[in-house]
């Protein structure tokens, strides 16, 4: 969809600056461990996905990414200190988030109404998995999806690629330019990873 086509269909400024920057690069920095975080941030990637933090000690980190001139994705489930409720998703936008990840559907829904990109996980061990995960997503209406683990997305694209009005993202299991090349192929906006071999064009 071209940029000026997603204004005409009313999709918020700042989801459509993150799906810039994944156009202009189809990859997300996921940084686990704060030693990671000075290469993510050197890297050619538009947006950092933190998925490890002391919600206490986030503010600092996603100034530093804003410095960097990145977006900053922070997994609200992972955030020690913080509950995937209302209280936590105001603290992660009060100290910055650009957009926020969650794999609950009232947590979603709670992002999109702080003004917070979006982002749900959907979660895929088997096929029931899926099919329950697309109803949530129906559901709860995010701005982007996440698939886990995004290596299996060209198995299940006819599933799941149709049932999406909204960008997909995949992470998980993709360890090299092969996999995710693949995974794009599959219809992926760009993919999510702690492989720095994939941070910078491949």
């Amino acid at each position: 969809m071209s940029p000026r086509a997603e204004t005409a269909l009313g999709v918020r400024p700042a989801v459509h600056e993150l799906v810039t920057r994944f156009r202009t690069f189809p990859c997300g920095a996921a940084v686990k461990a704060s030693d990671q975080l000075d290469p993510a941030l050197a890297s050619s990637c538009g947006a950092i996905f933190v998925l490890r933090a002391n919600g206490l000690e986030l503010s600092p980190v996603i100034q530093r990414i804003h410095s960097a001139g990145k977006l900053a994705v922070v997994h609200l489930d992972l955030v020690d200190g913080l509950a995937a409720d209302h209280t936590g998703v105001r603290w992660l936008a009060r100290s910055g988030a650009d957009a926020i990840i969650s794999s609950h559907g009232q947590a979603v829904r709670a992002i999109r109404a702080e003004g917070v990109v979006a982002i749900q996980r959907l979660l895929c061990a088997n096929l029931l998995g899926i099919e329950l995960g697309l109803v949530a997503v129906a559901r709860s209406q995010p701005d982007i999806v996440e698939l886990l683990p995004g290596v299996i997305l060209p198995e299940v694209a006819d599933l799941v690629m149709a049932r999406l009005t909204v960008p997909l993202l995949a992470g998980g299991f993709i360890h090299d330019a092969e996999a995710a090349r693949r995974v794009l192929d599959a219809g992926a906006l760009a993919v999510t990873t702690s492989e720095r071999a994939l941070w910078d064009p491949w």
